[in-house]
């Protein structure tokens, strides 16, 4: 592998692991997504979600909603998962040309919930370390995410960067970690946690 290692090699390829075999699959944010084409296959069917207009990036035969996931036009209770892959952090926040609003992360998991089929997945990833917000992101420790998943059924592994690659960690080490910002080389999460969450009844 060429370039610097980031959280996309444990979160792309988990994630998409855990994706249900067929069925109707929603990615939210997904301009410079670079696994659309690994999802579409002729059992799924794949549906695209963000407020920056790349429609000429998504696959052929893919549905596009130039929208943001608070106040879209998607069909309620209709997809048998969600995806939000470094995506849930962000949502809020002044980045990406948008201005910023309170809880934007509870209030796209409340939408996620309300776009999901019963007892279908949202599959997230998000940094992970000691809890924290900046400009552009957010970085949960445990606690933080057992409290945003409240009233989800979820299962959350972490995985922190060791300086060659990204391990397995336990629960109990994730606030040793703490994102790898700008400038430097290689920035990326420090730890990542990888949830599969079904809403509760």
């Amino acid at each position: 592998m060429t370039g610097p290692i980031t959280e996309r090699v444990i979160e792309i390829p988990w994630s998409l692991m855990q994706l249900p075999q067929s069925g109707v699959i929603l990615d939210v944010g997904s301009c410079d997504a670079t696994y659309l084409r690994i999802i579409q296959q002729p059992s799924r069917i794949l549906h695209c979600l963000d407020p920056r207009d790349c429609h000429a990036d998504i696959p052929e035969g893919a549905t596009f909603y130039h929208q943001n996931i608070l106040g879209n036009t998607l069909p309620r209770a209709y997809y048998d998962a969600v995806l939000m892959l470094s995506t849930l952090e962000h949502i809020g926040l002044p980045c990406y040309g948008h201005k910023p609003f309170a809880n934007g992360d509870m209030l796209a998991l409340a939408e996620a919930r309300a776009l999901l089929k019963p007892g279908c997945p949202l599959i997230a990833t998000v940094p992970a370390g000691q809890s924290k917000l900046v400009s552009w992101y957010r970085q949960y420790n445990p606690n933080a995410l057992h409290q945003l998943f409240r009233g989800w059924q979820a299962e959350i592994s972490y995985w922190g960067f060791d300086g060659r690659g990204y391990q397995p960690i336990p629960e109990a080490d994730v606030e040793r970690y703490d994102y790898r910002d700008y400038p430097v080389v290689g920035a990326g999460s420090g730890a990542l946690a990888c949830v599969v969450a079904r809403p509760e009844r």
